[in-house]
């Protein structure tokens, strides 16, 4: 599977993919952060390639807004200088943790399956058990969950979860 990648910042980022292009399309470059949020919209990358003096120029508080902006694209801050093939192989496992990146929703497929476990009337130690986590791990989860999803109670999850179709009736 090819990656379609967005490359934001330097060229010595273009360049290293550019070499590499068996696994790596290059789906736009941008300089400023303004025209990341707009290119990620527009191409919608599985990749973001963000050059960390770009971040750290314009500030890695706007991490959030490029999330939202596209929230299943993965996004790579590579070292700065000569990344090589270490650039290559951290694009080849972003699209390798397809479980990590968010859904639409904002959510990832893991808190997605705590949602669905929560619905089901699980309990935290329950599905602890089943996702093989700790039960601070799950309670963690579910205050992520709720709280990016602007839910108070577990009733409003289990909604939530039921209109999402997360749940069969």
């Amino acid at each position: 599977m090819r990656a379609r990648v967005l490359v934001a910042g330097g060229n010595g980022v273009l360049a290293e993919l550019g070499a590499s292009t068996r696994s790596a399309q290059v789906v736009g470059h941008v300089r400023t952060l303004d025209e990341v949020r707009e290119a990620l919209r527009r191409t919608r990358p599985s990749v973001l390639v963000l050059d960390p003096r770009l971040a750290e120029h314009e500030g890695l508080c706007s991490l959030p807004a490029l999330r939202r902006a596209s929230p299943t694209t993965a996004i790579l801050l590579p070292p700065a200088g000569h990344a090589g093939p270490r650039l290559v192989r951290a694009v080849q496992m972003a699209l390798a943790e397809p479980e990590r990146r968010r859904q639409d929703d904002g959510l990832t497929s893991r808190e997605r399956d705590v949602v669905r476990l929560v619905g089901l009337g699980h309990t935290n130690g329950e599905i602890a058990e089943r996702l093989v986590l700790s039960v601070r791990t799950v309670e963690s989860h579910r205050a992520r969950i709720r709280r990016r999803l602007g839910l108070k109670t577990r009733a409003q999850l289990v909604r939530w979860a039921l209109e999402h179709g997360l749940l069969s009736v």
